[in-house]
């Protein structure tokens, strides 16, 4: 199970196993709460949310942390297949990025982690719509069997673009490499891995 460290200005997610881990969160996020679910009957969820939030409380930026296993009823192993991989201070990540609307992602999978992650931060009182660049790094245990992933978010609509823009058919597609690459370098400047 994970847990909040404040000292000062720092807030800091630690985790004892799978993995024990510390990460020191930019001070411009906002923590807004964990929540704990089963997703499907077949796994375990801890969520840990993080936003940058306009006046009007609208999600500008977020930090979503998960811890996820599966659970003894099954043998299944996670499997992420052509994602990039990425070390970050010892810890063996993959990630990719992606462009989404949230209202058709949530209407595609109202009972994903995802729609979790909405519903919390609605409940919050959060403006969670629109769309969005994602992030996920997601590192696996040796036996495949847990997960953590950390996926960083951000309104869409200050670049400019739409989602099916930056597909591989869309109109801009030929810079989504550059779209992408700025996303990511945003996503490690949230975050630090002590």
């Amino acid at each position: 199970m994970a847990f909040i460290q404040r000292t000062g200005q720092d807030t800091v997610l630690r985790s004892e196993k799978l993995p024990a881990i510390a990460i020191q969160i930019d001070p411009e996020f906002k923590y807004v709460g964990s929540t704990s679910f089963i997703l499907y009957e077949i796994a375990g969820v801890e969520q840990h949310h993080f936003v940058v939030a306009d006046a009007e409380r609208r999600v500008l930026r977020q930090l979503w942390f998960q811890c996820e296993g599966y659970l003894a009823n099954n043998t299944r192993t996670y499997n992420y297949s052509g994602m990039d991989r990425l070390s970050l201070n010892g810890f063996d990540f993959l990630q990719d990025a992606h462009p989404i609307n949230i209202e058709e992602a949530y209407q595609a999978r109202p009972t994903s982690d995802f729609a979790h992650v909405v519903d919390f931060l609605r409940d919050k009182g959060y403006l969670v719509a629109g769309d969005i660049l994602f992030h996920r790094m997601v590192w696996l245990d040796a036996d495949l069997r847990n997960e953590l992933m950390i996926i960083y978010s951000e309104v869409l609509d200050h670049a400019g673009y739409h989602p099916s823009d930056l597909t591989e058919d869309g109109p801009a597609a030929a810079e989504w490499a550059a779209v992408s690459q700025a996303l990511r370098e945003r996503s490690l400047s949230s975050f630090k891995i002590l």
